[in-house]
C-alpha cells in the first residue's frame, strides 16, 4: 500500500528531527529507526541506547521545539507520537499515522 505524501513527508521529518536530537542530546553510540505496516497505520520507531533523560523533569514532558513540533506533524495526520525515555537507558520515539486518517 503506498504512503500518502503528507504521511510519508511528516514521516520523514519526524525521524529527521529524531535523528537531530540523538545527535544533539543522546550522546548515543548507536541509533535504530524501523518503519512499520500494520493494517490500519504505519509505525515509525527511533530508538537509541544514550543518556535517556526523565520526561517528568521537562515542563510539559517536554523541551524546546523538536519534540512538540514532531507531535504536532503527527497528530495533524490523526496520528500520535510518544517518547519513552529512562536515565541511562536511551529513548524510543514512536510515530504512528493512520492509514486511513478520520477526516
Amino acid at each position: 500500500m503506498a504512503l500518502p505524501d503528507r504521511a510519508q513527508s511528516a514521516l520523514l521529518r519526524i525521524a529527521q528531527g529524531a535523528l537531530a536530537n540523538i545527535r544533539e542530546h543522546a550522546g548515543a553510540t548507536s541509533a535504530a529507526v524501523t518503519l512499520t505496516y500494520l493494517d490500519d497505520q504505519v509505525v515509525l520507531d527511533v530508538a537509541d541506547d544514550g543518556r535517556g533523560f526523565d520526561p517528568a523533569d521537562r515542563p510539559g514532558g517536554v523541551r524546546g521545539h523538536g519534540l512538540p513540533a514532531m507531535r504536532v506533524r503527527a497528530e495533524q495526520l490523526g496520528g500520535t507520537l510518544t517518547v519513552e525515555s529512562v536515565p541511562g537507558e536511551g529513548t524510543v520515539l514512536s510515530a504512528a499515522i493512520p492509514l486511513d486518517p478520520e477526516p
